[in-house]
């Protein structure tokens, strides 16, 4: 009786090689899944990053050069100017006398119902004749993502007690006339 294998058998050194490869292969594409995972999640970081900042004067002054692009825009909510209509809240904002009107496509925070709360919007300009307090304007900002900022002004959890009127000294320099100047 014959007990020899029908096909030849691989040494042990042999198998052992082969096992390497394989374990090499296999740590090498981990590698480059978690190496192609990183740089996914750090170009979306640095998109966000790179999502410039600006104040509701600077924006204005800057407004040819930012064009239509996407940036963030701050300023405070003018109370008086607040409307709500089929999911779009159009209301403005105000900093250093400056007067945004913002088109808010999307669901505003539970914090954005404090009287001139400050507020960073994320949208681009566009263009529109707009009436605001300051006046006219051509351009209004679309916006699709707001964060409402805490401020450290005490506001009351009772209705009654909250104003509409500006915080203290914060509408003395501005020369426009209207709702906001008198609130």
């Amino acid at each position: 009786m014959d007990l020899t294998p029908r096909h030849e058998v691989e040494a042990p050194d042999e198998l052992r090689q082969k096992m390497h490869r394989r374990r090499r292969r296999t740590v090498l594409v981990v590698a480059l899944v978690l190496i192609a995972a990183m740089a996914l999640i750090t170009a979306q970081g640095l998109r966000n990053a790179t999502l410039f900042f600006r104040n509701a004067d600077e924006a204005v002054e800057q407004r040819v050069e930012l064009g239509d692009r996407r940036f963030r825009i701050q300023g405070r909510v003018i109370p008086s100017t607040v409307k709500s209509e089929s999911g779009i809240t159009t209301f403005e904002i105000i900093h250093d006398c400056v007067v945004v009107s913002i088109w808010h496509s999307s669901d505003p925070p539970e914090l954005f119902k404090s009287p001139w709360i400050p507020v960073v919007l994320e949208g681009s300009w566009a263009i529109g004749e707009i009436r605001n307090v300051a006046g006219s304007d051509t351009h209004y900002f679309a916006s699709d993502r707001m964060l409402v900022k805490h401020t450290n002004e005490y506001a009351s959890a009772n209705e009654q007690r909250l104003t509409d009127k500006a915080p203290e000294g914060f509408l003395d320099q501005c020369l426009f006339e209207g709702p906001a100047a008198a609130s």
